[in-house]
């Protein structure tokens, strides 16, 4: 379990990654076609949302509290928290991904900030 944690934290990190972001041919294929997320703004995104011009601005996120939990054959549920290195907010999040047998794909993302303490 620890090397597929490793990988899909791995996976979370790319996504985070500007270059990634900013490069649908490469941030696409991480997304599941089904793929959805509800964003730290309360918004509902898909994937054909992710990948159009512009929608994903720049990141400085720091990951951290990385679990990984089996939650069905062949799909696993990521939570971790995120710090952003400008701002210093927090957010908590969860992804859900899901193996085809060949790699793993995002279904589903949420990111919910967590209030100064």
């Amino acid at each position: 379990m620890k090397e597929l944690a490793n990988h899909i934290l791995k996976l979370e990190q790319e996504l985070l990654d500007n270059s990634v972001r900013k490069d649908p041919a490469r941030f696409g294929p991480l997304l599941d076609e089904c793929f959805f997320e509800f964003g730290q703004s309360g918004r509902r995104f898909s994937k054909a949302d992710c990948l159009a011009d512009g929608t994903l601005g720049s990141v400085d996120l720091r990951i951290s509290h990385f679990g990984l939990h089996p939650i069905g054959e062949g799909s696993v549920l990521a939570v971790y928290r995120t710090e952003d290195r400008e701002t210093g907010k927090t957010a908590n999040r969860s992804s859900i991904w899901k193996s085809d047998g060949i790699c793993w794909k995002m279904i589903f993302h949420q990111g919910t900030p967590v209030p100064n303490e």
